[in-house]
């Protein structure tokens, strides 16, 4: 599948949604689909950076986003942190966090959300990863490092200026065990 796909013979493949419903409904569905998605984003971050096409990457990831898959069927998807563009990956990565929290490469996942503060999107990416199932303190670790620089870039600005999604991620840091934001004030003006 991959390789059609990397190939550009993705047109073998049939309807990307159909193909992601398939992969999922097979023996060990959830996890054969995160895998692929993981090994497609290894892949892509192997191709050389000033590339301009990301069209099958982002067909196919939407594709998986659309599909209906089951819960932790996009933790693969963390594998992308590394290869697209801010544009194209900020949204997706979203989506997918917001589907299955445990993302593969959290702590990549949550340094590359923490470089936009003023993004909805990176807010609500980190305030998803925070969620997750289950303790892990090396997830835990890192996720929450960059959730709370997030937050303290995102908290910056005048609170007019601040994108409402802050309190989300504040929030989702409060439930996560970071209690000592709970009383804290925002940044002030």
């Amino acid at each position: 599948m991959v390789h059609a796909l990397l190939t550009g013979h993705d047109g073998l493949l049939g309807d990307p949604v159909a193909a992601w419903r398939e992969l999922a409904a097979g023996p060990g569905g959830t996890e054969a689909a995160s895998a692929f998605l993981g090994y497609l984003a290894l892949v892509t971050s192997m191709r050389p950076a000033d590339r301009t096409a990301v069209d099958t990457e982002q067909v196919w990831w939407t594709a998986a986003l659309d599909a209906g898959l089951p819960p932790g069927a996009l933790a693969g998807a963390g594998r992308f942190a590394a290869a697209l563009p801010d544009q194209v990956w900020l949204p997706l990565a979203r989506r997918s966090a917001a589907h299955t929290p445990a993302q593969e490469d959290a702590g990549r996942v949550a340094a590359r959300a923490a470089a936009h503060p003023r993004e909805a999107d990176a807010l609500l990416l980190a305030a998803h990863l925070l969620t997750r199932p289950g303790p892990d303190g090396a997830y835990d670790d890192d996720v929450r490092r960059h959730a709370r620089a997030l937050l303290r870039a995102a908290e910056a600005p005048p609170a007019p200026d601040r994108p409402a999604e802050t309190a989300q991620l504040r929030r989702a840091l409060v439930e996560a065990g970071e209690v000592d934001l709970a009383h804290a004030p925002a940044t002030t003006d």
